[in-house]
């Protein structure tokens, strides 16, 4: 068989998959979720937070950063207007997958450029920026991909057992690596840890390509007609119940975003800790993921997708009001209880997301909708960071002491995300109720 022949039979067959083909495809997704998710989480957090301070960024800079992931979900609303009009999507999704995570790895070359080190951070923005702009133009279509293939009456099991088997997989990876990091900056070669981690991204890059590449397809139907820019945002915004869903969204994303990307950057900057801790602390809540994300599976297929989201922003409170409570004095005792907590709500949050976007979309043009949720919450996700970045740059000094507990300018936006969170949660309650019917 010929080059075109074998890119015919791998990335354009038509037929209609059976049981076999979608079971085979569903058990090659948990393995390219195990590459995709050691590259997100060795490009993100602690990490990407360490290599952006090596470069000579500030908390704020290193904050707005961590959050580009966010803000380049806007995209994903209008890749739909290319997935639409395509039968067969696998091709342009494992290519722009594999050029967005590649694109990772190839960030260790910024530093062997020299050029000042304001212009060092730009090339870190750009090339982390271009890299996330590729993986969230391919969100809707990945998603609606895997979905398809998972009948619905076993979602929630099935993304349970997949994300254990991720987390567990993913931990040992971090774990490994942060000790790695962590004796090289011992040794004052923080680089040459930053390498090691880099080229493992790189490679594991190839081998995601890989597997995706394996995994079958079901084709889709084309759409009637060509879909037009504007229709990205007025089909969701018409329909009633699914702008409830965005809501419900962007309620979360903005708690959520308002102080994530900064527990990194506290761990690092401000309790000076050292990867190998940082990475145990890791370890932690994987653990708590995977003992948690099958109770939280089974939970949602007995009670609701909802359910469960409102279940896990309650955790995200309490995790956000422990952060409040950590300092130098109190960190060894509260850290693992909160990423304990943080580690819990987030697998049933990452499994909820996605399901809720999917049955509240109409059967035609998912893709859309999923998308236009997607930009919604990069959009308003990202508008919250640079809220609480902006609000860090406005107290640099502020710090009190109360009864020898020392509380900060980050610490306090820590606090305040706990509070949208309870606001959030009490209109996210009218909003199941009112609109939804739940």
């Amino acid at each position: 068989m010929n080059i075109s022949g074998l890119i015919k039979k791998i990335y354009f067959d038509s037929r209609i998959l059976n049981e076999a083909e979608m079971r085979f495809s569903r058990n090659i997704s948990i393995f390219e979720g195990c590459t995709a998710r050691s590259i997100l989480t060795l490009t993100s957090g602690a990490f990407l937070v360490g290599f952006a301070k090596y470069l000579g960024a500030n908390d704020e800079i290193a904050g707005i950063i961590a959050a580009i992931p966010v803000l380049a979900g806007i995209i994903s609303a209008f890749s739909p207007v290319v997935f639409e009009k395509i039968p067969n999507r696998k091709l342009i999704t494992c290519l722009f997958c594999f050029i967005g995570r590649f694109l990772l790895g190839l960030m260790i070359f910024i530093p062997m450029i020299r050029v000042e080190q304001s212009i060092k951070i730009s090339l870190l923005v750009i090339t982390f920026l271009a890299s996330n702009l590729f993986l969230a133009f391919t969100i809707p279509a990945s998603q609606t991909w895997l979905l398809s293939i998972t009948p619905e009456n076993i979602r929630g099991s099935y993304f349970g057992r997949r994300e254990a088997i991720v987390l567990g997989v993913v931990t040992c990876i971090t774990l490994l690596m942060g000790q790695v990091l962590d004796k090289f900056q011992k040794t004052g070669q923080a680089f040459s840890g930053f390498l090691v981690i880099y080229i493992f991204v790189m490679t594991a890059a190839i081998v995601n390509f890989v597997l995706f590449s394996s995994m079958k397809e079901p084709p889709y139907p084309k759409a009637d007609r060509d879909l037009k820019v504007k229709e990205i945002i007025l089909l969701p915004l018409r329909n009633g119940r699914y702008r409830g869903i965005v809501f419900v969204m962007l309620i979360w994303n903005v708690g959520f975003q308002l102080a994530a990307p900064f527990t990194s950057v506290y761990m690092v900057s401000k309790l000076e800790l050292g990867y190998g801790y940082i990475t145990l602390m890791l370890v932690l809540a994987s653990v708590a993921s995977i003992v948690s994300v099958r109770y939280w599976g089974r939970l949602a297929d007995k009670k609701s997708w909802l359910y469960l989201l409102k279940m896990m922003m309650l955790i995200q409170v309490l995790y956000y009001f422990i952060w409040f409570m950590i300092d130098v004095d109190t960190a060894l005792l509260l850290l693992p209880i909160a990423h304990v907590l943080g580690g819990a709500a987030i697998s049933g949050i990452n499994i909820s997301i996605n399901n809720i976007q999917y049955s509240f979309a109409p059967a035609e043009n998912k893709s859309v909708y999923m998308g236009f949720s997607s930009a919604v919450n990069g959009l308003f996700g990202f508008a919250g960071t640079l809220a609480g970045s902006y609000f860090i740059k406005l107290t640099p000094s502020f710090g009190i002491s109360v009864h020898g507990f020392s509380i900060g300018s980050l610490q306090l936006i820590f606090m305040v995300s706990a509070m949208v969170l309870v606001a959030g949660i009490a209109g996210m309650n009218r909003i199941i109720k009112h609109k939804l019917n739940f």
